[in-house]
């Protein structure tokens, strides 16, 4: 009787085996499956659903381990328990490979430098957004148009010549720590004169500019309120902020057993002003004001992340409708 058993359920395993779609997708192949990581933030939300549904839409079974800290994303992709995310290049290079930043390093030069290092952790690095979410200087265009300034080196300019109290606000790690202000003021050669210095909690700097309480305010690149008020950010020229260009990357396991997914990323990276190509002052500005506006989506008109990630991978031919 037991041998009768034991061979019935021989057979029924193979029989299990010959059936359609036994352990595999509907078309007959083995299914693919991914997880994609995104960490805690407004941005993050968005970048993350924009992968997952763009490899959904190539065909992937997608998990989406979503919230993450940036030590949780990396200890993830390093345990191997998430294979896709997209980080910065800054966090890359100074919080996940340990390295000091030396000002003057530009959005290319860090990108490369990143990208070449991780090879050897097992991560592949593919093409960047150039959208720099960094420290930034911004003002009301007002201010802008009334002293004809664009740049860093404008703004510095126009500290020295000391004709123009300039009213700045930012914020109060900022104003103190080396890599901060004094450093800013040191590497573009001005002075803000504290009495018209202004100094808060995260956040307090935006708010004061919102009020018209200062000229000139604190935020970083890919802020929504920068789309939301049509603020001027001032141009980085002389790259003394470390630069953090939001870059999708793969274990190059998961990319040997999947290659396609190169592709697949890159082509959404494509979309972005710049993406493939090398990076400029003004493709780092265009980025930067398409992923405020992104963001804005979801802090100002209050949409859904994977929402707007539909409507922007619809709206640019990576999905259907």
């Amino acid at each position: 009787m037991r041998r009768l058993i034991v061979t019935t359920l021989a057979v029924v395993l193979a029989l299990a085996l010959l059936l359609p779609g036994a352990g595999c997708a509907p078309d007959g192949k083995a299914e693919k499956e991914v997880t994609v990581g995104n960490k805690n933030f407004t941005e993050q939300y968005i970048i993350g659903e924009m992968i997952k549904q763009l490899l959904e839409d190539r065909g992937f079974t997608v998990t989406l381990a979503a919230d993450l800290s940036t030590m949780a994303l990396r200890e993830g992709m390093e345990a191997g328990d998430i294979d896709i995310c997209a980080d910065y290049t800054g966090t890359a290079w100074m919080v996940h490979l340990g390295h000091v930043y030396e000002p003057g390093v530009n959005n290319n030069e860090l990108y490369n430098m990143v990208k070449e290092e991780e090879k050897d952790k097992g991560f592949i690095w593919l093409d960047p957004i150039w959208n720099n979410n960094t420290y930034a200087l911004v003002s009301w265009p007002q201010f802008v148009e009334e002293h004809n300034i664009e740049s860093l080196s404008d703004l510095a300019a126009l500290y020295r010549e000391g004709q123009v109290d300039i009213r700045t606000f930012v914020g109060f790690e900022f104003s103190t720590r080396p890599d901060g202000l004094p450093a800013l003021e040191e590497f573009y050669d001005f002075e803000v004169d504290e009495a018209h210095l202004m100094t808060g909690a995260p956040g307090a700097s935006l708010l004061g500019l919102e009020n018209h309480d200062c000229d000139v305010a604190m935020a970083f690149g890919t802020d929504a309120i920068i789309a939301k008020y049509g603020w001027h950010a001032y141009l980085d020229n002389l790259a003394f902020f470390p630069p953090y260009d939001l870059t999708p990357y793969v274990s190059q396991a998961v990319l040997d057993e999947y290659p396609e997914i190169e592709d697949i990323l890159n082509e959404l990276v494509a979309t972005f002003p710049g993406g493939g190509g090398t990076a400029t002052p003004a493709i780092v500005a265009q980025a930067q004001k398409a992923w405020q506006e992104l963001n804005a989506k979801v802090d100002v008109d209050l949409m859904e992340p994977e929402d707007v990630a539909h409507e922007y991978l619809a709206g640019n031919g990576l999905i259907e409708e």
